[in-house]
């Protein structure tokens, strides 16, 4: 294979780029005025970015017929809404199906062959085994590629491309049951992946293969016993994708990644099927190392994150990023209208070191008048904290991050030992008897406790970032912070830390201000902040931009 360039984030002009946006509706992108739409609601929440389906059908309707016009009509619809681009390539797979293949794929079973069931009916899939399925696709994204580069290199408009869409088989089966797929499923499982077991023997892989015995070879069902059906499509698809990553990146080698439909994790999901409660084959997190054994051409994994359930969630974002390994965490897809998904994006961006995070059906978030609904208020106020917080999560501002994210039922979090002696506390409800004050454009941010054990409720969360020993940024919503000294060493508590109405008072500010990052990465005051309004915690609300803090240490 053709060695390509390992991107560890998404750029544009050479300078890293951070990711906001959403992803369209699966048929948004076949007409002009329906993306209309999509590009305003990406606007309305304050995105960068907007991810748009091209369709093999659409792009290649009649073979080796390319409509080139259809992609240079996408582009310069992102260009002249100021937006950045990421194309989302729905050619074998889409949901774990065939949707948008092109009717001269779909109607030659013979050349184009599909995945059967066991009684030998045909499924609404292509076979991952088959070469001329392959060979098709690889194609018709290599010149999707060529259409990009000779478009976009210079303005740069297309940051990404995504290859497939949650690819595997949904359809009642674990495995392809045709000639095709049956001789692959008696072959012998190929040495990557058992050399991939001998080096990461703590990976969930060594641990079926050992399971099972840990053969040096054998056919799929010898090597890992029962997961060897779903290994065996693991594997093929897999090998598919990045062979189609490759030929793509042999013309314009940009970001490409794959995206996920998620398996149930550690702790499995409905009936626990793969091939009904989620894609057989797909990379969730028990076929993840079988993509990393195989796929080279990726730039990342990236799973599609509609979890509501907090540890849930931390466990995928754990599984998937992996910037050692050359896989950064980035979310394609997730909720537009959930306050866990507001929140966790945050944590997903500040604990994970995601290099992006989009919502999908962006246009769902529009009222008829082309205001944004209620329900995708918290996700708009993410988004516009994500936006002010790029040059501190990108890496262009040195220092150290850290993420605050209110868990339901919580009040506070501490940041303890921060440097210089420090520790901060953010309360999300009031503070002892002081509500605190704020300026006139603001109430004081504070909960009366009930959103507290609301689920649902928009809760409080943002970074802290500690630039030197005596200086932050803030940047976050419903919260205060306040900071004092470390306490003594020899277990005594001075008095002016242990009222909670007078500690406050008793920490100087050399000044506090918000204002923005320009694109120089330099920061550039908007608003200063004295009086009562700096004087019982530092408040922030998700329209303050990044709040500067200079403490003058005791």
């Amino acid at each position: 294979m053709d060695s390509f360039t390992k991107h560890n984030h998404f750029t544009a002009h050479g300078k890293p780029f951070f990711s906001i946006g959403g992803q369209t509706h699966n048929s948004s992108s076949y007409i002009p005025e329906d993306m209309e739409v999509s590009y305003a609601s990406v606007q309305a929440l304050g995105g960068n970015t907007i991810a748009v389906p091209v369709p093999w059908e659409m792009f290649e309707p009649e073979e080796g017929n390319f409509n080139e016009a259809f992609v240079h009509q996408l582009i310069d619809g992102a260009r002249n809404h100021d937006l950045k681009l990421i194309f989302l390539w729905f050619a074998t797979w889409k949901n774990g199906t065939m949707e948008y293949v092109p009717s001269w794929v779909k109607s030659n079973r013979t050349r184009f062959q599909r995945a059967l069931l066991k009684d030998g009916s045909p499924i609404l899939q292509l076979s991952a085994h088959c070469l001329e399925n392959r060979e098709a696709d690889a194609r018709a994204f290599r010149r999707l590629m060529e259409t990009i580069r000779e478009y976009d290199a210079q303005e740069q408009t297309v940051i990404a491309v995504q290859v497939e869409n949650e690819a595997g088989i949904l359809g009642g089966t674990k495995r392809d049951f045709s000639t095709l797929g049956q001789k692959a499923f008696e072959d012998k499982v190929p040495s990557v992946l058992i050399q991939y077991c001998q080096n990461h023997p703590e990976s969930l892989l060594a641990a079926k293969w050992k399971k099972a015995g840990a053969l040096q070879e054998g056919n799929w069902m010898e090597v890992f016993g029962r997961y060897g059906s779903e290994a065996v499509t693991a594997y093929a698809v897999a090998s598919y994708i990045d062979y189609v990553a490759a030929e793509g990146k042999k013309a314009y080698d940009i970001f490409v990644y794959t995206n996920v439909w998620l398996d149930g994790g550690s702790r499995g999901m409905r009936s626990n099927l793969a091939g009904l409660d989620w894609p057989s084959g797909c990379a969730g997190i028990g076929n993840l190392d079988i993509y990393r054994a195989v796929c080279k051409a990726l730039d990342t994994i990236a799973p599609d994150v509609y979890l509501q359930e907090t540890s849930r969630i931390e466990e995928v974002y754990a599984a998937y990023a992996q910037p050692q390994l050359g896989y950064p965490l980035y979310v394609p897809e997730s909720s537009p209208f959930t306050a866990v998904n507001s929140s966790l994006m945050l944590e997903a961006a500040g604990t994970y070191g995601a290099i992006g995070y989009h919502i999908f059906g962006c246009e769902s978030v529009l009222n008829p008048d082309g205001s944004l609904k209620e329900g995708s208020l918290p996700v708009m106020h993410s988004f516009r904290m994500l936006q002010n917080a790029a040059p501190l999560l990108t890496g262009e501002c040195k220092g150290s991050l850290h993420t605050i994210i209110q868990k339901t039922g919580e009040d506070t979090l501490v940041l303890d030992e921060l440097e210089g002696g420090w520790k901060a506390s953010a309360y999300f409800a009031r503070y002892g008897n002081d509500w605190g004050s704020t300026d006139f454009a603001h109430e004081t941010g504070y909960s009366e406790g009930d959103n507290m054990l609301d689920y649902q409720a928009e809760k409080g969360r943002g970074f802290l970032f500690q630039r030197n020993k005596d200086e932050f940024y803030l940047i976050g919503d419903k919260l205060r912070i306040y900071f004092q000294p470390s306490e003594p060493e020899d277990g005594s508590i001075p008095v002016h830390l242990s009222t909670a109405e007078i500690m406050p008072t008793n920490i100087e500010f050399l000044s506090v201000t918000e204002g923005h990052f320009d694109e120089s990465g330099e920061y550039k005051i908007d608003k200063v902040r004295s009086g009562d309004e700096m004087r019982h915690g530092i408040w922030a609300s998700w329209d303050c931009g990044v709040i500067r803090i200079k403490l003058l240490s005791f």
